[in-house]
């Protein structure tokens, strides 16, 4: 039976950076209870010919904003020496989402200001949360490229929010699929406690329902908490095999030091989630102890192209997707030979499934001409959009470790929904 325990709230949480939990620099885990939205959808705007996308992305950000922003324009560019969209250039306009809602929301407005058709971003999982429905309303096709949280799974988007990274939910199924792998029956969940975390622990434990596994204990805690020692002692108590820690990179980072003040000879591995790759996190990971070090095992979203002899031009973290975002935006509009963003929603997911495979705009629209059914395969090798979600159907997941391995790092694997 799990035993999900509840401790007490102290102070705030600092706001972290969160790279395979997928934002910007500023991405923030959710403190508070995400509030059920109900949006109203004004009709959207009808074709004028001239498709016009606008890019909502943390201009001054340098580990996903800049890859991302350079990745759009590249799509961009090869979309027009290709001869564009409805025989037309596309337009695209730039604004910065900053990092914070405030930001992003002036930026949405100026956008909007330009009657664009789409928007590729925001970044931020909260920001687009906090401001979704500012694009949504006018009835304005969005796809962003990291935003990872689950509450957005439901978000009330009317078929006008699409994803080209996986959901958290998926990525909760990639890590119960690696626990799966160590053979272990006995596992305990260590998570942020806020929004983020409760939601995301609770996924990775429903996934577990099933299976041959016994989840312990689930725990909660806060990185500004003086009693971590003792939840890490508490946590091993229960004698998990294999220990999951789900939180943003520094908490991640904590929890991992007290862990590696006791005795863990009894794990066979310890999971944690994508935040743990980013730098700060990376480094002080660095400085364990080798035996623990050795039984992290790492899941996260693929955040870069893994094709050694073809790299993806401009490289960076997610710029496969921001790529992937304005292709399928482009193919959608001209599959469905117009650019109101209403006939582009509608045509998003049919561009990335079910036809014939093609991996460039160029080749796609040749395949269009001829009267074929297209499945666009952008870079990341699996893009493939659920007409109902608007989420991938299938992710490719990167696992990672602390420590050189005789045959290399572990190869990256697919997750179904």
């Amino acid at each position: 039976m799990t035993h999900i325990r509840r401790r007490a709230i102290h102070g705030g949480l600092a706001l972290a950076l969160i790279l395979a939990a997928c934002s910007s620099d500023g991405e923030a885990t959710p403190e508070t209870t995400i509030e059920t939205t109900t949006t109203t959808i004004d009709p959207s705007p009808p074709s004028d010919g001239q498709l016009s996308i606008g890019v909502l992305l943390p201009a001054t950000e340098t580990l996903i904003g800049e890859p991302t922003i350079a990745a759009v324009e590249t799509a961009i560019e090869q979309i027009n020496v290709a001869g564009g969209v409805l025989g037309r250039p596309v337009l695209t306009v730039l604004a910065d989402e900053g990092s914070s809602a405030a930001v992003a929301s002036d930026s949405i407005q100026t956008l909007l200001a330009q009657n664009v058709d789409a928007i590729v971003g925001p970044a931020s999982s909260i920001i687009a949360l906090d401001t979704l429905d500012e694009i949504i309303s006018t009835g304005t096709v969005v796809c962003s490229p990291t935003a990872s949280a689950q509450a957005l799974d439901e978000y009330p988007d009317n078929g006008l929010f699409f994803r080209t990274i996986p959901s958290d939910s998926l990525q909760a199924k990639a890590i119960v699929e690696m626990v799966a792998l160590t053979g272990t029956t006995r596992v305990s969940i260590v998570y942020a406690d806020d929004a983020y975390g409760q939601a995301f622990s609770q996924s990775v434990a429903d996934n577990f329902v099933g299976r041959p596994i016994s989840v312990r204990d689930m725990v909660p805690f806060r990185g500004a908490d003086d009693d971590i020692a003792d939840v890490a002692a508490d946590l091993l108590d229960s004698e998990p095999q294999v220990v999951i820690i789900l939180a943003d990179g520094s908490d991640g980072a904590q929890f991992l030091e007290a862990l590696d003040q006791l005795d863990t000879s009894g794990l066979k591995r310890v999971i944690v989630n994508g935040a743990m790759r980013t730098p700060n996190s990376t480094q002080r990971i660095e400085t364990l102890n080798p035996e623990l070090r050795e039984l992290i095992l790492g899941v996260a979203p693929q955040a870069e192209a893994e094709d050694e002899e073809q790299p993806f031009d401009p490289p960076g973290a997610f710029a496969t997707n921001a790529f992937d975002c304005v292709n399928l935006i482009a193919l959608a509009a001209t599959q469905s030979n117009s650019d109101a963003p209403r006939d582009i929603a509608d045509q998003m997911a049919s561009v990335s499934t079910g036809g014939s495979l093609c991996r460039t705009f160029e080749s796609c629209t040749e395949a269009l001409s001829t009267g074929l059914q297209i499945n666009y395969d952008g870079p990341s090798d699996v893009t493939e959009l659920n007409a109902q979600s608007g989420d991938p159907e299938r992710a490719m997941f990167d696992p990672f470790v602390f420590v050189e391995l005789p045959d290399g790092p572990p190869k990256p694997f697919p997750v179904d929904a």
